[in-house]
């Protein structure tokens, strides 16, 4: 079956930030400027990769450890991301999703958090063709830390979203219980800087949102992205 890579990377210092997904395009956001590339070329395997578009960056990804895998084998790595982007030297932590292209899903959004290597985050939540609404989504989490990174699950995830009165997602907050037996949750805010759309060759489209992320003391640039199935 095929498969589709995204990969998101934020470079904070820099303020830099991006959205490449395989066999549609990139977004780009460099100091508040949103730019578009041509779709990406991702060459290598776990536990390096390259990335690059021609006449915007090229890139080197490298394993940070083992990656998340979630429903319908979706497996998500964290990564350093190191080349040039635009001319400049970049310096990134991104997240590199590899999923099943053919899996039909109404909704899908994809939430890239790296606070840093040793504390990061990963969402996917899909709903299925079919469903009533956001209750019925498939909501899955991870967590990144230490060094190797080591990814673990999320026993209960929730994500709440407020939209503008286009529909572009203004906010979002995260809860995030690690287990059963946690008595309090991680709590993750983010605020939109900026948001543009890719559209797929089968007619998806992909509202990508830059957020700026905040979790406690902790403030990274990062990104949300929204893929709606085609209208019938």
């Amino acid at each position: 079956m095929a498969e589709r890579a995204t990969i998101a990377f934020a470079d904070t210092a820099a303020e830099v930030v991006g959205v490449a997904i395989g066999g549609v395009g990139t977004l780009l956001s460099v100091s508040g400027e949103l730019s578009a590339a041509v779709p990406p070329e991702l060459a290598g395997s776990e536990p390096a990769w390259t990335l690059r578009a021609a006449g915007a960056y090229e890139l080197t990804l490298q394993s940070l450890g083992e990656p998340a895998r979630f429903a319908e084998g979706a497996m998500i790595w964290l990564c350093r991301a190191s080349g040039k982007l635009e001319g400049r030297d970049l310096d990134a932590l991104a997240t590199l999703t590899v999923e099943t292209a053919s899996a039909a899903f109404a909704l899908q959004r994809s939430l890239s958090i790296a606070l840093e290597p040793e504390l990061s985050f990963a969402l996917l939540s899909r709903r299925p063709d079919g469903a009533a609404g956001h209750g019925e989504e498939q909501l899955e989490a991870a967590v990144w830390r230490g060094d190797p990174a080591a990814a673990a699950p999320i026993e209960r995830p929730r994500l709440s979203t407020t939209y503008d009165a286009g529909g572009i997602a203004r906010h979002a907050g995260l809860e995030l219980w690690e287990d059963e037996e946690a008595e309090y949750s991680m709590r993750i805010g983010g605020e939109a800087l900026g948001n543009g759309e890719l559209i797929h060759p089968d007619g998806e489209r992909s509202r990508v949102v830059f957020m700026a992320w905040h979790h406690e003391s902790h403030r990274a640039l990062g990104s949300y992205t929204i893929t709606a199935a085609s209208p019938r």
